[in-house]
């Protein structure tokens, strides 16, 4: 489910919000983020940079509290998406070109275009006006609100389930 908007709309804030609110309900979140500026997601002079300039197609690294993967793009928000772990809900920050669910953050004073105007897929807004057709609206501060729609949503879709616990086999 895309939460999408113009830059300095207030996305990252809402999500930031969010995200702690659908965990108390039980929510697990996944969140996958786009941007269409170039970034230098590696750092220069690191190993994994050092070893994807020798030639390598992708490098990830791990420690002992998070990982990163940096390579080509994976086609996608879904493709992305199959790369999260277990969860019941996952939100994609921008993909406004992707064909998916989303809520609209929208704020006068950064955009006067509306996306819901041309994109049946938008299904409620974060806003601080009403929008040009009829769909849920939310102030910014409402996050209780957004929330409770969006578990009703998922839960319409896909039934809440405990996270999974794969056993790993030992070698012998």
């Amino acid at each position: 489910m895309a939460v999408s908007g113009r830059s300095g709309s207030g996305k990252t804030r809402l999500l930031s919000r969010l995200i702690p609110a659908l965990a108390a309900r039980g929510v697990r979140v996944g969140l996958l983020k786009h941007t269409r500026h170039e970034h230098p997601f590696d750092q220069p002079g690191k190993d994994t940079q050092v070893l994807r300039e020798a030639g390598a197609v992708a490098a990830i690294i791990q420690g002992p509290h998070a990982m990163a993967l940096f390579g080509p793009p994976r086609g996608g928000a879904r493709a992305l998406a199959r790369l999260l772990p277990p969860c019941d809900l996952v939100l994609a920050e921008g993909w406004r070109e992707e064909a998916l669910p989303r809520v609209e953050v929208h704020r006068r004073e950064v955009a006067r275009e509306w996306l819901c105007a041309t994109d049946r897929r938008v299904f409620a807004v974060v806003s601080d006006e009403a929008p040009p057709r009829k769909v849920p609206v939310f102030d910014a501060e409402d996050v209780e609100g957004v929330a409770a729609l969006l578990v009703k949503t998922i839960r319409r879709s896909v039934p809440l389930v405990p996270p999974l616990i794969v056993p790993m086999a030992v070698p012998p």
